[in-house]
């Protein structure tokens, strides 16, 4: 096995590590206390991004926790906590007719944002392909490196999550 295997076989260990639960109970809870909106998870999204936590509710110290466990899972895997979130609640869709109409919907928004252009996207499989394959650590590093993919990605985590509440 290749360290880039090993790497990618951890990382999906983690997707069922309910450590990391507290990370999506702490996006819930502040969405729901501060009354987020269509788009608003999107905005809290980049300021995790760019280290700023003091968005987060930091009712039962979610702030602390959530600051945490991305500094360690930044040391562990070189991606940021908010990124490994996004994916897990992707990858928790797969196999559902939602989640192919997701993966051509982050291709649409990823085109649109990119090239100002609202035609159909060409690569439907821009996330698809390597989450079939399991190719988590380039997942995440595709959407933390190129702000139009990890924009189209926050905003379909943000469809995601506001269609729960």
């Amino acid at each position: 096995m290749s360290e880039e295997e090993i790497k990618d076989s951890r990382i999906e260990m983690e997707f069922l590590n309910p450590v990391y639960d507290i990370i999506n109970e702490a996006i819930n809870y502040t969405a729901q206390k501060y009354h987020y909106k269509e788009y608003d998870l999107v905005k809290l999204v980049m300021m995790i991004y760019d280290g700023n936590y003091k968005y987060l509710s930091n009712d039962d110290e979610y702030r602390e926790q959530f600051e945490l466990l991305d500094e360690y899972f930044k040391k562990e895997y070189n991606h940021s906590i908010i990124t490994f979130e996004m994916l897990k609640t992707i990858v928790n869709l797969k196999g559902t007719e939602e989640y192919d109409s997701l993966m051509k919907e982050i291709a649409s928004i990823e085109k649109i944002l990119r090239t100002n252009d609202e035609t159909k996207a060409d690569d439907l499989c821009l996330l698809s392909y390597p989450i079939e394959n399991k190719k988590y650590d380039d997942i995440m590093y595709l959407i933390e490196k190129n702000i139009s993919i990890k924009y189209a990605v926050a905003i379909v985590y943000d469809k995601i999550k506001t269609k729960k509440s």
